[in-house]
Order: C-alpha cells, then structure tokens, then sequence
C-alpha cells in the first residue's frame, strides 16, 4: 500500500491512524515550503524520525547543552567526529563518557515526539507513504512510539492549545514560585486518579520537574528550549501551576522594586517632581539662612526649630521618604 496526497485531503491524524490501524511499515514524509518531515514506522509504530531543516540528532545535541549536560565545545567536537566516522551523535558522546545511554534516548524521544506533534498545526503540505517490507536498524533512530498515544495527544494539544494561549500568551514571560506551604503539596503520579481534598494542592512528576526551573528568571522560551518535555507539555505544565496557584507572573513592579515599587514609565515623572521639590528646600533654607542676618536666633530659643520644622513640613508634603 502507497498512498500520497494533500493534507486538504487528509489531516495528520487520520493519516497516522490509517498506518497504525493496518500495521503497516514504510516511510511517511510530509513536505511543505518551510522543509519535511519524515516518519519511520515499523508494523504501524514509529521507530524513526528525520526533519529539515533541524535534524532530529541536532536537536537532542541542543538540548543536552541547554540543559547543562555537556558543552557547545562538546557537542562541536561530537559533530567534528560525526563527519569522519558517519556514526550517530548521541553514540559518540556515550563513547566519550559525556552522557549515559539512557539520558540520550530520553533526549531523542522527547524531540522526536516535538517534531511529530509540530505536524498536527500544519495547515498546508503533502505527504507521500511509501511502503518498505524490511526497516534497517539504521533506520531506527529512538524507542518505538505507540502510534495510537501520539494521536491522542496531538488532537488533545490542538483542542487545550487556545485555552492555554489564553494564560500564556507570550513566549518570554516569567513565572516565579508564589508562597505555599509545602507541606500542602503531594506529588502523584501522572494518571492517577486523586480524591479531592481542599487542604492539598496535588502535582504531577511532570509539573514538579517543570517547577523546579521556574525561578523569576528563565522564560516560557528558556523552559521549552532545555527540552526537558514537548513544548506542549510545559505550556499545559504552566498553565496547570498557575492554576494551582503555585507560580505567579512575574511582574514589572517586581522588577523594578528597588525604585520603591515604581513602574519604569514613572520613574523620570518622579525623578523630575523630587527635583522640584529639592530645589524648594534649598530656596527654604537659602530664606532661612539671609533672614538669621537680620535677626540673629539665640541659643536654644524655640525658633532654632524653624529651620528643622519648615525642612521638615515640606518633606512630608512632598511625600519624600
């Protein structure tokens, strides 16, 4: 079976349906003018990822930096030696003892997983099945992936998506941890199944592991681009903890605390009333100062307070602290 056509015929779900349903093995390739996309199944799984113009292997390479596992010197050198031996990237770097096998397989599933559900927002393009009786190991580039769960997920993402766009509008806002007893928090597994209790707040091992990266400083962007999950995943994580009342936009007037809570559109008004208001003072104490000529103070008279009482009048006035 080969099949091929436009996705105005068929969207990305039904196609994936129709292999998985049937067991079949082959190459998928969705084409579009910004690059393809090519998926490996094997009896109807998916065993193998290609994209361009990012490939799969150069994304996991990204991430593993992101994530401070190894360096760009690293993964460079990892590249350099790729050209001269044609192996995979992540075998290289277990070779050099810089990753284990297990976090590289992670990496590669987490991405392959990006690259398949970044289809389901495809609007335009083609696709081409061509079928293959034997899929080499080469072939093979991560764990096998139920075809069947990427659907559910890639049409879960595309109904939660606008609500979640709704929260969290803008890629490079930050969120930081808000005041909660941690002792209120239980961590449960991702599909179990909680009974209610107003007294605790219940978080997934996804929304805990999200949540120990939000810290006022990295933003929705900087979280996604460590890889840790798909995009989806940390939206939907951060929009959970939101919910939940975990985490809090970080707000301007957060940043900008050391202006006394001053927003910086307000600063150079303020600037500008505290200078009128100093440069009233030192007319004050000017006035003071001829007007002692005329009429000396005597020690400890009542009027030495004019001086410190009239400084003190106008301060408060002016609300200056």
């Amino acid at each position: 079976m080969a099949f091929k056509g436009t996705l105005k015929d068929f969207k990305v779900p039904d196609i994936l349906q129709l292999i998985s349903y049937q067991q079949k093995s082959g190459l998928l390739t969705f084409t579009s003018n910004d690059g393809f996309i090519t998926l490996i199944f094997e009896k109807g799984l998916i065993v193998g990822v290609d994209s361009f113009p990012k490939k799969l292997e150069l994304r996991s390479g990204s991430v593993l930096v992101k994530q401070d596992l190894i360096s760009e010197e690293m993964l460079d050198r990892a590249l350099s030696i790729q050209k001269r031996t044609n192996q995979k990237i992540g075998e290289i770097l277990i070779s050099m003892g810089l990753v284990s096998e297990n976090t590289i397989v992670e990496a590669l599933q987490t991405q392959a997983t990006e690259i398949i559900l970044s289809l389901f927002k495809w609007k335009k393009g083609e696709y081409n099945f061509k079928v293959i009786d034997f899929i080499d190991k080469s072939m093979k580039t991560i764990e096998p992936l139920p075809t069947d769960n990427i659907i559910m997920e890639g049409v879960q993402m595309l109904d939660e998506w606008p609500l979640i766009e709704k929260k969290i509008p803008d890629e490079n806002m930050i969120f930081k941890p808000s005041n909660v007893e941690s002792k209120n928090i239980k961590i449960v597994d991702e599909n179990e199944d909680v009974k209610e209790d107003a007294d605790k707040i219940y978080l997934t091992e996804s929304e805990t592991a999200v949540l120990k990266y939000i810290n006022g400083k990295n933003t929705v962007k900087d979280l996604v681009e460590m890889g840790i999950f798909t995009k989806y995943k940390i939206y939907k994580s951060i929009n959970n903890l939101l919910n939940k009342g975990i985490i809090h936009e970080e707000r301007a007037d957060d940043k900008y605390e050391t202006f006394g809570g001053i927003l910086p559109g307000n600063i150079e008004i303020t600037k500008r009333k505290n200078n009128l208001i100093f440069y009233f003072i030192v007319l004050l104490i000017s006035a003071v100062f001829i007007f002692s000529f005329f009429k000396p103070l005597k020690p400890f008279d009542e009027s030495n307070c004019l001086l410190k009482e009239s400084v003190e009048r106008v301060i408060s006035d002016g609300n200056l602290k």
